[in-house]
C-alpha cells in the first residue's frame, strides 16, 4: 500500500504540483527515483491527439541502378522502418523519433528542406547500402488517430482495426540514390501537394486528448 502511494503521488505530480505535493515528491525522492517511478518536472501525457503525436514511420521502395530513374526499373523490395520489435528496442524507437522529426519540418508551417532532406539521405543512404541497392523513393508515413467510438467514422475506415491502411497518409516524398559523391536526395513534391490515400473522406474530427495513437 505504501509503495502504490508513493508512486500515485510522484505521478499524480509532475504537472503543476502544489506546494504540499512537491514535498512529498522530495520525501519519497530516494525511493521513487531509485525505481525510476519518478518523471520529475516532465509532463507525463502519451498524446494530446495533435497529427504530430501519431506515430510516423519510414517505406523505402529500394531499386538496383543508382543512375536510373525508380519509374524505369524493377522493384527490388519495400523496406519500412521501423519494423516489428518491441517498443523499447533502441532502433526502433530511433525511427519513429526520425520520422516524426521529418513529418514535422515536411509541414508547410514548419519548411526546412535542410534538415528533411539531411534525414531522407541519411536514412536512405544506410538502407540501400545494406541491401546492396543503389536507389530508394524514400516515404514517410504517419499513421493517424483513430477518433474515439463517439465520434462516426465514414466509410472506409474501419473502428476494430486501427492498424488499417486508410488511417496512413504519406507526409513526404523523395528519391535517394547513391553516385560516386555519395548519397543524394529529391524531393518530389511538398507536404501540401502530397494527396492522403484515403483520409479525405473521413468525417470526424482530430482525437481527443488522452487517445493512443495506434502504431504499426
Amino acid at each position: 500500500m505504501l509503495h502504490l502511494f508513493c508512486v500515485g503521488v510522484v505521478l499524480a505530480s509532475n504537472f503543476r504540483r502544489s506546494l504540499l505535493q512537491n514535498e512529498l515528491v522530495r520525501i519519497f525522492a530516494p525511493y521513487t527515483q531509485l525505481l525510476d517511478f519518478d518523471p520529475q518536472q516532465t509532463p507525463y501525457f502519451y498524446t494530446f491527439g495533435r497529427p504530430i503525436d501519431d506515430d510516423a514511420v519510414f517505406v523505402l521502395d529500394l531499386y538496383a541502378k543508382g543512375e536510373e530513374p525508380a519509374a524505369g526499373q524493377p522493384l527490388v523490395k519495400t523496406v519500412r522502418l521501423p519494423a516489428g520489435g518491441s517498443n523499447w528496442f533502441g532502433d526502433r524507437q530511433r525511427y519513429f523519433q526520425l520520422a516524426r522529426l521529418l513529418a514535422l519540418y515536411a509541414d508547410p508551417e514548419n519548411e526546412n528542406d535542410d534538415i528533411t532532406s539531411e534525414i531522407a539521405r541519411s536514412v536512405g543512404a544506410r538502407i540501400m547500402r545494406e541491401s546492396a541497392s543503389g536507389r530508394a523513393v524514400l516515404r514517410v508515413v504517419r499513421r493517424d488517430t483513430q477518433p474515439p467510438p463517439t465520434v462516426p467514422l465514414a466509410a472506409g475506415f474501419p473502428e476494430d482495426a486501427p492498424t488499417d491502411r486508410a488511417y496512413d497518409t504519406v507526409i513526404y516524398e523523395a528519391d535517394v540514390w547513391l553516385d560516386e559523391d555519395g548519397a543524394q536526395v529529391q524531393r518530389r513534391s511538398s507536404a501540401a501537394e502530397v494527396a492522403p490515400r484515403q483520409n479525405t473522406q473521413r468525417t470526424s474530427g482530430t482525437a481527443a486528448p488522452g487517445t493512443n495513437s495506434a502504431q504499426p
